[in-house]
């Protein structure tokens, strides 16, 4: 045919143009669609008309009334290209029998064919020059993902998927060429735009905050890190890596460091690692203590509180050197064998003392017992006798 080309854009949204002439099919129907980007893929081959309604309405009888309904969709969808002027849609989709084809003498290009054929080209170049040449070709025509309208579509998804993973493999290769030369402009760009593809992705973050720090663009490199690190810790609960947060210090070099960042505040409350119950000084417990007695009394949950003493046989005083070994043997074991809920300190030369939040009263005597009886078989021949009381915390019930 002597009609203009068509230009036919799958990737971020699903436009069919001829010259200056524009249809968007993105905003038409689920339906129509599938079957109108189906049909322009497969456009070297008839689709007969069960395979049509089963790619539709899957799982569903393909009777009379599928048929008619696949009838009705595609005539929809002839009505809807007829705008692009000189091609009519009967022209563009061919009725073959008891197959339809999308006319495979219409000449046209689309994006998505486009976009891989590139990238296999970048691969295969011999020069990191041709390969940049290419790769950047390729990413330009990379508007977002494959069909995004048809998520959850079989077929769509698994070329979407594709398309996906080549488009980062491409958009690295071609960071670190855009790197070798110095054309940090570039690759601030592109990699903003792969990041907002995968948001997640801390190569990706750390690639844009490399290029605007070389760009001297330091409060935009710092915005970078903080809305990274916020959508890290909301979706997976944990904070970026070392080498990102050293990106995120030189972003801040010029502020004043006696200053507050997300960053540093999460660096400073941040604990390590660690199994049992938090072990504090006893002003820090009373913290706690006035902490969980308020949300008790907010939630009308039960918090208590244990007093764990320590004497020798008949409450007499024991030797400060037994006394103090025995403390230590069952510091560990309160430690060790509390949720890391729970928080323990040591009051004086002979008690500890227990936060056990959210628990009852008979609970938090049953946990104390277990304490008392795990101390007496680690260390039988310990000369310690163990003494329990336990009680509430009640918001309020303090003297003035």
């Amino acid at each position: 045919m002597d009609a203009l080309p068509l230009q036919i854009q799958m990737l971020g949204r699903f436009v069919i143009r001829r010259g200056s002439v524009e249809v968007h099919i993105s905003g038409r129907s689920r339906k129509l669609c599938q079957l109108l980007a189906f049909l322009i893929r497969e456009r070297d081959r008839a689709v007969p008309c069960g395979e049509l309604a089963g790619l539709l309405w899957p799982g569903e009888a393909q009777d009379a009334k599928a048929l008619n309904a696949l009838k009705a969709i595609l005539h929809r969808a002839r009505v809807c290209l007829n705008s692009l002027e000189e091609i009519s849609g009967q022209a563009l989709i061919l009725n073959r029998g008891s197959c339809f084809q999308w006319d495979p003498q219409v000449s046209l290009t689309a994006d998505a064919e486009e976009f891989s054929r590139l990238c296999r080209e970048a691969e295969r170049a011999c020069s990191g020059a041709r390969q940049l040449e290419l790769g950047l070709e390729a990413l330009g025509l990379y508007q977002g993902d494959f069909l995004p309208m048809l998520t959850g579509c079989p077929w769509a998804s698994a070329i979407a998927g594709e398309l996906h993973r080549q488009y980062l493999r491409q958009a690295v290769t071609v960071l670190s060429l855009l790197k070798d030369q110095g054309r940090w402009q570039e690759a601030a760009r592109i990699a903003e735009a792969a990041l907002a593809l995968e948001p997640c992705r801390e190569d990706l973050c750390a690639w844009q905050m490399e290029s605007l720090l070389q760009l001297e663009r330091w409060q935009e490199a710092a915005q970078v890190y903080d809305a990274f690190q916020e959508r890290l810790l909301s979706q997976s609960g944990v904070l970026p890596s070392d080498g990102l947060r050293t990106l995120c210090r030189q972003a801040r070099k010029d502020q004043d460091p006696r200053r507050l960042t997300p960053d540093t505040l999460l660096e400073r409350l941040s604990e390590e690692p660690r199994t049992g119950a938090l072990l504090c000084d006893f002003d820090f417990f009373r913290v706690l203590c006035h902490a969980a007695a308020r949300r008790a009394g907010r939630d009308n949950r039960p918090v208590h509180a244990a007093l764990i003493s320590l004497s020798g046989p008949e409450d007499s005083a024991l030797p400060r050197h037994s006394l103090d070994r025995a403390m230590d043997n069952l510091q560990a074991i309160v430690v060790g064998r509390l949720r890391q809920g729970d928080a323990v300190t040591r009051y004086g030369a002979s008690q500890f003392v227990v936060l056990l939040p959210q628990t009852g009263l008979e609970e938090s005597r049953m946990v104390c017992r277990r304490l008392t009886q795990a101390f007496a078989r680690q260390f039988p021949h310990s000369p310690a006798a163990l003494s329990v009381s336990v009680q509430p915390l009640v918001f309020g019930a303090g003297k003035g």
